[in-house]
């Protein structure tokens, strides 16, 4: 299957808010139930053996709904993680504003650009993605990675999807059940599948970026994870 390059419905800049907070509930439920949540928790079970603060950049935090996740997984073993939840989209912003709003200073969010990320040169331990690097085209995705490499110190992890054809009769099946009250969900599910990279591809990707020691790693439910070091 060749990667497609149509526009995802929510990369637009303006949404009806009711359907846009719908959508992306709808995208954190994947990544509860679907095996995302668990494969960036397996990628970052390593930093609960710190003692001190552990500062994580979420990239295209959308509704901050991982960001709340983990920093909650964390203190419930004891540990301070303080994440940092980025997004470009304004809309997705001001949701997520609102729903940090409770997290006793444990979530922060920030609006800005993945290019150009608005922090200084090993600002965080971690930098992570959960479904965005797909919103990118190959050169934008090399940049994505060199800037989150940029503002860490120990590892940059890309959780997103596989581009399959398996994956992609998963993706249209919800389409036509769980996902067909939201005209969002139901278009962008699908393509983001056929967005998506290969294991080879996330690869060469990282590579062109500089990163050291990168390795992907194929986990539940279609995912890929990328970890490398800065």
């Amino acid at each position: 299957m060749q990667r497609a390059y149509d526009l995802e419905i929510l990369d637009q800049p303006i949404h009806d808010p009711a359907e846009l907070e719908h959508s992306l509930a709808q995208v954190a439920a994947v990544n509860r139930y679907l095996g995302g949540d668990w494969a960036l928790r397996r990628a970052l079970a390593p930093f609960l053996a710190d003692r001190g603060e552990t500062g994580l950049l979420d990239v295209g935090a959308g509704n901050a709904e991982v960001a709340l996740s983990l920093a909650r997984w964390a203190a419930a073993r004891g540990r301070r993680w303080r994440v940092t939840a980025l997004d470009l989209h304004a809309q997705s912003v001001q949701l997520a504003a609102r729903r940090v709003g409770g997290s006793a200073g444990s979530v922060r969010v920030v609006q800005g650009d993945g290019l150009s990320l608005p922090f200084p040169d090993a600002a965080f331990d971690v930098a992570y993605t959960m479904l965005t690097l797909h919103h990118f085209r190959e050169d934008a995705a090399v940049a994505l990675l060199r800037e989150m490499a940029r503002v860490v110190r120990r590892l940059v992890i890309v959780n997103d999807l596989e581009r399959s054809e398996a994956a992609l009769f998963g993706a249209r099946a919800l389409a036509m059940t769980v996902w067909r009250g939201n005209r969002i969900t139901r278009h962008d599910g699908p393509l983001s599948v056929r967005r998506a990279f290969t294991p080879d591809e996330l690869m060469a990707l990282a590579e062109r970026a500089g990163l050291r020691r990168p390795r992907v790693h194929r986990r539940l439910a279609f995912r890929l994870v990328l970890e490398a070091e800065p």
